[in-house]
Protein backbone atom coordinates (compact mmCIF):
# COMPACT_ATOMS: atom_id res chain seq x y z
CA UNK A 1 0.00 0.00 0.00
CA UNK A 2 1.32 3.87 -0.70
CA UNK A 3 2.43 5.70 1.86
CA UNK A 4 0.01 8.35 2.59
CA UNK A 5 3.55 10.39 4.01
CA UNK A 6 6.92 10.53 2.93
CA UNK A 7 9.40 11.48 5.21
CA UNK A 8 12.82 12.57 4.57
CA UNK A 9 15.85 12.49 6.67
CA UNK A 10 19.17 13.24 6.48
CA UNK A 11 22.14 11.88 7.86
CA UNK A 12 25.91 12.38 8.24
CA UNK A 13 28.22 11.32 10.90
CA UNK A 14 25.28 11.00 13.36
CA UNK A 15 25.77 7.80 15.10
CA UNK A 16 24.97 10.01 18.16
CA UNK A 17 21.51 10.69 17.53
CA UNK A 18 20.06 8.37 14.79
CA UNK A 19 18.60 5.78 16.84
CA UNK A 20 16.88 8.36 19.13
CA UNK A 21 15.78 10.05 16.00
CA UNK A 22 14.81 6.84 14.04
CA UNK A 23 13.08 5.10 17.11
CA UNK A 24 11.19 8.78 17.22
CA UNK A 25 9.86 8.03 13.65
CA UNK A 26 8.83 4.66 13.94
CA UNK A 27 6.86 5.06 17.06
CA UNK A 28 3.83 7.34 15.56
CA UNK A 29 0.75 6.27 15.55
CA UNK A 30 -1.23 7.10 12.68
CA UNK A 31 -4.98 5.60 11.03
CA UNK A 32 -2.46 5.85 7.88
CA UNK A 33 0.91 4.40 6.25
CA UNK A 34 3.71 6.30 5.89
CA UNK A 35 7.78 5.70 4.98
CA UNK A 36 10.81 6.71 6.32
CA UNK A 37 13.74 7.41 3.89
CA UNK A 38 17.10 8.10 4.97
CA UNK A 39 19.97 9.46 2.93
CA UNK A 40 23.51 8.73 4.63
CA UNK A 41 25.57 10.93 2.84
CA UNK A 42 28.67 9.18 3.06
CA UNK A 43 29.24 9.23 6.70
CA UNK A 44 32.65 8.08 8.62
CA UNK A 45 31.27 7.11 11.46
CA UNK A 46 29.07 4.22 12.19
CA UNK A 47 25.56 6.27 11.17
CA UNK A 48 25.33 3.97 8.27
CA UNK A 49 25.61 0.78 10.25
CA UNK A 50 23.06 1.81 12.83
CA UNK A 51 20.99 3.15 9.81
CA UNK A 52 21.30 -0.50 7.55
CA UNK A 53 20.30 -2.43 11.52
CA UNK A 54 16.86 0.26 11.30
CA UNK A 55 16.26 -0.91 8.00
CA UNK A 56 16.28 -4.50 8.82
CA UNK A 57 14.35 -4.11 11.95
CA UNK A 58 11.76 -2.38 9.86
CA UNK A 59 11.56 -3.27 6.15
CA UNK A 60 7.89 -2.10 5.82
CA UNK A 61 9.14 1.66 6.88
CA UNK A 62 12.44 2.29 6.58
CA UNK A 63 14.76 2.87 3.43
CA UNK A 64 18.14 3.76 3.19
CA UNK A 65 19.82 5.72 0.19
CA UNK A 66 23.88 4.79 0.99
CA UNK A 67 26.37 7.22 -0.84
CA UNK A 68 30.12 6.25 -1.05
CA UNK A 69 30.94 10.09 -2.26
CA UNK A 70 29.63 12.98 0.08
CA UNK A 71 27.07 14.90 -2.02
CA UNK A 72 26.84 17.69 0.54
CA UNK A 73 29.02 20.36 -1.67
CA UNK A 74 27.79 18.77 -5.23
CA UNK A 75 26.46 21.65 -6.63
CA UNK A 76 24.40 19.69 -9.06
CA UNK A 77 23.01 17.78 -7.21
CA UNK A 78 19.86 18.75 -4.64
CA UNK A 79 19.99 15.64 -2.18
CA UNK A 80 16.34 15.31 -1.73
CA UNK A 81 14.64 16.45 -4.63
CA UNK A 82 16.92 14.57 -6.81
CA UNK A 83 17.70 11.56 -4.62
CA UNK A 84 14.60 10.96 -2.30
CA UNK A 85 11.63 12.47 -4.15
CA UNK A 86 11.87 9.97 -6.76
CA UNK A 87 11.73 6.97 -4.46
CA UNK A 88 8.32 8.39 -2.42
CA UNK A 89 4.46 7.74 -2.58
CA UNK A 90 3.68 10.41 0.11
CA UNK A 91 0.94 12.61 -0.87
CA UNK A 92 2.43 14.67 2.21
CA UNK A 93 5.65 15.21 2.95
CA UNK A 94 7.77 15.23 6.73
CA UNK A 95 11.34 16.15 7.32
CA UNK A 96 13.89 15.25 10.17
CA UNK A 97 17.17 15.09 9.21
CA UNK A 98 19.08 12.74 11.76
CA UNK A 99 21.10 14.62 14.39
CA UNK A 100 16.73 15.95 15.24
CA UNK A 101 13.86 14.07 16.83
CA UNK A 102 10.63 13.95 17.35
CA UNK A 103 8.63 13.85 20.65
CA UNK A 104 5.27 13.35 20.28
CA UNK A 105 3.85 9.87 18.72
CA UNK A 106 0.71 11.77 17.59
CA UNK A 107 2.64 14.30 15.36
CA UNK A 108 2.16 12.95 12.09
CA UNK A 109 -1.31 12.29 12.65
CA UNK A 110 -2.10 15.96 14.43
CA UNK A 111 -0.79 17.41 10.92
CA UNK A 112 -2.28 14.95 8.32
CA UNK A 113 -5.55 15.64 10.01
CA UNK A 114 -5.48 19.30 9.75
CA UNK A 115 -4.42 19.42 6.16
CA UNK A 116 -7.04 17.34 4.99
CA UNK A 117 -9.34 19.45 6.90
CA UNK A 118 -8.02 22.55 5.44
CA UNK A 119 -7.21 22.30 1.87
CA UNK A 120 -6.60 25.99 1.51
CA UNK A 121 -3.21 25.08 3.55
CA UNK A 122 -0.08 24.31 2.26
CA UNK A 123 2.01 23.35 4.94
CA UNK A 124 1.56 22.39 8.38
CA UNK A 125 3.96 22.86 11.14
CA UNK A 126 4.50 23.65 14.53
CA UNK A 127 6.34 24.76 17.81
CA UNK A 128 9.36 22.81 18.98
CA UNK A 129 12.74 22.79 21.49
CA UNK A 130 15.41 24.11 20.82
CA UNK A 131 17.93 22.28 22.76
CA UNK A 132 21.74 23.31 22.77
CA UNK A 133 24.15 20.30 22.61
CA UNK A 134 25.74 19.69 26.36
CA UNK A 135 23.38 21.56 28.22
CA UNK A 136 20.16 19.61 30.11
CA UNK A 137 16.73 19.18 27.97
CA UNK A 138 15.37 20.31 31.08
CA UNK A 139 16.67 23.94 29.81
CA UNK A 140 15.23 23.64 26.39
CA UNK A 141 13.04 27.01 25.43
CA UNK A 142 9.79 26.62 23.08
CA UNK A 143 10.33 28.01 19.90
CA UNK A 144 8.55 30.18 17.85
CA UNK A 145 8.11 32.10 21.52
CA UNK A 146 4.60 32.92 22.31
CA UNK A 147 2.58 30.83 20.00
CA UNK A 148 0.13 30.16 22.78
CA UNK A 149 -2.65 29.19 20.75
CA UNK A 150 -2.82 27.76 16.67
CA UNK A 151 -2.58 30.22 14.08
CA UNK A 152 -1.89 30.47 10.16
CA UNK A 153 1.40 32.80 9.59
CA UNK A 154 1.33 35.70 6.54
CA UNK A 155 3.40 35.46 4.17
CA UNK A 156 4.91 38.64 4.89
CA UNK A 157 6.27 37.38 8.47
CA UNK A 158 7.31 34.43 6.82
CA UNK A 159 9.36 35.97 4.17
CA UNK A 160 10.93 38.43 6.85
CA UNK A 161 11.55 36.34 10.03
CA UNK A 162 12.88 33.15 7.34
CA UNK A 163 13.09 29.28 7.81
CA UNK A 164 14.41 29.82 11.13
CA UNK A 165 11.57 31.02 12.74
CA UNK A 166 10.37 26.76 12.78
CA UNK A 167 12.13 23.66 12.95
CA UNK A 168 12.51 21.84 9.81
CA UNK A 169 11.57 18.89 11.78
CA UNK A 170 8.38 20.58 12.23
CA UNK A 171 7.40 21.00 8.42
CA UNK A 172 4.58 18.86 6.92
CA UNK A 173 3.71 19.77 3.18
CA UNK A 174 1.65 18.67 0.30
CA UNK A 175 3.67 16.98 -2.15
CA UNK A 176 2.87 19.65 -4.90
CA UNK A 177 4.26 22.15 -3.05
CA UNK A 178 8.07 20.62 -2.93
CA UNK A 179 7.88 17.94 -5.61
CA UNK A 180 6.40 20.77 -8.30
CA UNK A 181 8.25 23.69 -7.05
CA UNK A 182 8.77 26.57 -9.78
CA UNK A 183 12.57 26.93 -10.66
CA UNK A 184 12.88 30.05 -8.76
CA UNK A 185 12.72 28.67 -5.64
CA UNK A 186 14.87 25.75 -6.44
CA UNK A 187 18.85 26.21 -5.58
CA UNK A 188 21.40 24.50 -3.44
CA UNK A 189 21.53 25.04 0.63
CA UNK A 190 18.16 26.53 1.15
CA UNK A 191 15.81 23.66 1.37
CA UNK A 192 14.09 24.33 4.22
CA UNK A 193 13.74 28.29 3.13
CA UNK A 194 12.44 26.75 -0.63
CA UNK A 195 10.21 25.01 1.26
CA UNK A 196 8.57 27.39 3.71
CA UNK A 197 8.78 30.27 0.98
CA UNK A 198 6.76 28.41 -2.16
CA UNK A 199 4.20 27.02 0.67
CA UNK A 200 3.72 30.75 2.23
CA UNK A 201 3.14 31.74 -1.77
CA UNK A 202 0.66 29.35 -2.62
CA UNK A 203 -1.33 29.10 0.18
CA UNK A 204 -1.78 29.25 4.40
CA UNK A 205 0.81 28.17 6.51
CA UNK A 206 -0.55 26.92 10.07
CA UNK A 207 1.66 26.37 13.03
CA UNK A 208 0.04 24.22 16.20
CA UNK A 209 1.03 25.03 19.73
CA UNK A 210 1.96 21.72 20.81
CA UNK A 211 5.87 21.61 20.86
CA UNK A 212 6.53 18.08 19.09
CA UNK A 213 10.15 17.97 18.16
CA UNK A 214 13.46 18.27 19.74
CA UNK A 215 15.58 20.49 17.08
CA UNK A 216 19.22 20.27 18.60
CA UNK A 217 22.09 23.06 18.17
CA UNK A 218 25.86 22.33 17.93
CA UNK A 219 25.94 19.25 16.54
CA UNK A 220 29.86 18.58 14.92
CA UNK A 221 29.03 18.35 11.26
CA UNK A 222 26.12 19.95 11.22
CA UNK A 223 24.84 22.82 8.74
CA UNK A 224 25.23 25.12 11.69
CA UNK A 225 28.85 24.22 12.22
CA UNK A 226 30.02 23.89 8.69
CA UNK A 227 28.31 26.74 6.94
CA UNK A 228 27.07 29.46 9.70
CA UNK A 229 29.53 29.19 12.09
CA UNK A 230 32.22 29.57 9.40
CA UNK A 231 32.91 33.19 8.50
CA UNK A 232 33.66 33.01 4.86
CA UNK A 233 31.08 30.57 4.09
CA UNK A 234 28.56 32.77 6.33
CA UNK A 235 29.06 35.56 3.77
CA UNK A 236 29.32 33.38 0.50
CA UNK A 237 25.78 31.73 1.71
CA UNK A 238 24.07 35.37 2.19
CA UNK A 239 25.20 36.32 -0.85
CA UNK A 240 23.76 33.79 -2.51
CA UNK A 241 20.26 33.91 -0.64
CA UNK A 242 20.59 37.97 -1.68
CA UNK A 243 20.17 36.46 -5.28
CA UNK A 244 17.80 34.09 -4.10
CA UNK A 245 15.12 36.75 -2.27
CA UNK A 246 15.76 39.28 -5.13
CA UNK A 247 14.81 36.36 -7.87
CA UNK A 248 11.62 35.66 -5.54
CA UNK A 249 10.67 39.10 -5.49
CA UNK A 250 11.13 39.25 -9.27
CA UNK A 251 8.68 35.91 -9.45
CA UNK A 252 6.18 37.93 -7.79
CA UNK A 253 5.72 40.93 -9.52
CA UNK A 254 6.48 43.20 -6.12
CA UNK A 255 3.74 41.49 -4.58
CA UNK A 256 5.58 41.43 -1.46
CA UNK A 257 8.11 43.42 -1.87
CA UNK A 258 8.56 45.41 1.39
CA UNK A 259 8.91 42.08 2.82
CA UNK A 260 11.71 40.86 0.89
CA UNK A 261 13.44 43.92 0.68
CA UNK A 262 13.51 43.82 4.50
CA UNK A 263 14.87 40.68 4.50
CA UNK A 264 17.18 41.77 2.26
CA UNK A 265 18.54 44.71 4.32
CA UNK A 266 19.01 42.19 7.61
CA UNK A 267 21.32 40.10 5.53
CA UNK A 268 23.08 42.89 4.20
CA UNK A 269 23.67 43.95 7.56
CA UNK A 270 25.03 40.40 8.78
CA UNK A 271 27.30 40.01 5.56
CA UNK A 272 29.07 43.62 6.74
CA UNK A 273 29.32 42.59 10.10
CA UNK A 274 30.71 39.03 9.71
CA UNK A 275 33.58 41.08 7.06
CA UNK A 276 33.84 43.50 9.47
CA UNK A 277 34.54 41.23 12.02
CA UNK A 278 36.86 39.47 9.98
CA UNK A 279 39.09 41.97 9.31
CA UNK A 280 39.32 43.14 13.00
CA UNK A 281 40.35 39.40 13.42
CA UNK A 282 42.95 39.59 10.94
CA UNK A 283 44.34 42.55 12.06
CA UNK A 284 43.48 44.39 8.32
CA UNK A 285 43.89 48.04 8.81
CA UNK A 286 43.47 48.11 4.77
CA UNK A 287 40.51 46.86 5.23
CA UNK A 288 38.97 48.83 7.79
CA UNK A 289 40.10 52.03 6.40
CA UNK A 290 37.06 51.14 3.85
CA UNK A 291 34.21 53.81 4.37
CA UNK A 292 30.92 51.37 4.50
CA UNK A 293 32.90 49.84 7.87
CA UNK A 294 32.50 53.71 9.03
CA UNK A 295 28.75 53.10 11.34
CA UNK A 296 30.11 50.05 12.81
CA UNK A 297 33.67 51.17 13.88
CA UNK A 298 31.86 54.68 15.47
CA UNK A 299 29.25 51.90 17.07
CA UNK A 300 32.17 50.02 18.57
CA UNK A 301 34.37 52.95 20.19
CA UNK A 302 30.38 54.42 21.60
CA UNK A 303 29.96 50.75 23.15
CA UNK A 304 33.92 51.17 24.10
CA UNK A 305 33.53 54.97 25.67
CA UNK A 306 30.42 53.81 27.89
CA UNK A 307 32.35 50.68 28.88
CA UNK A 308 35.00 52.68 30.04
CA UNK A 309 32.77 54.90 31.88
CA UNK A 310 30.55 52.36 33.36
CA UNK A 311 34.16 50.83 35.16
CA UNK A 312 34.97 54.72 35.97
CA UNK A 313 31.74 55.36 37.87
CA UNK A 314 32.13 51.96 39.67
CA UNK A 315 35.65 52.52 40.66
CA UNK A 316 34.72 55.75 41.98
CA UNK A 317 31.07 54.26 44.11
CA UNK A 318 33.69 51.25 45.04
CA UNK A 319 36.15 54.05 46.63
CA UNK A 320 33.19 56.49 47.83
CA UNK A 321 31.68 53.17 49.77
CA UNK A 322 35.18 51.99 51.25
CA UNK A 323 35.90 55.80 52.52
CA UNK A 324 32.18 55.50 53.98
CA UNK A 325 32.84 51.77 55.69
CA UNK A 326 36.37 53.15 56.96
CA UNK A 327 34.78 56.52 57.95
CA UNK A 328 32.22 55.03 60.41
CA UNK A 329 34.77 52.52 61.41
CA UNK A 330 36.66 55.19 62.58
CA UNK A 331 33.79 56.88 63.80
CA UNK A 332 33.22 53.68 66.29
Amino acid sequence: MPALVSVFCLAYNHEKYIARALDSMVCQQTDFPFEIIVHDDASTDRTADILREYEARYPDKIRGVYETENQFYNPNISIIRDLMVPLSSGEFFAFCECDDSWNDPLKLQRQVDYLRKHPECSMCVHTAYRHIVGTDEAEDQIYPAGVTEDRDFPAEELVRRGAGMFATNSFMVRRPIYADMPECFTMQDFGDYSILMNAAMNGTVHCLKEPMSRHNEGVADSWTVRIWNDPEKRVIHQKEMLQYLARIDKHFEGRYHEAFAGAIAEREADILETEYQMALSRNDKDELKKGKYGPLIRRDKKIAFHRMLNEHLLKLNMTHYFRKSTFYCTSE
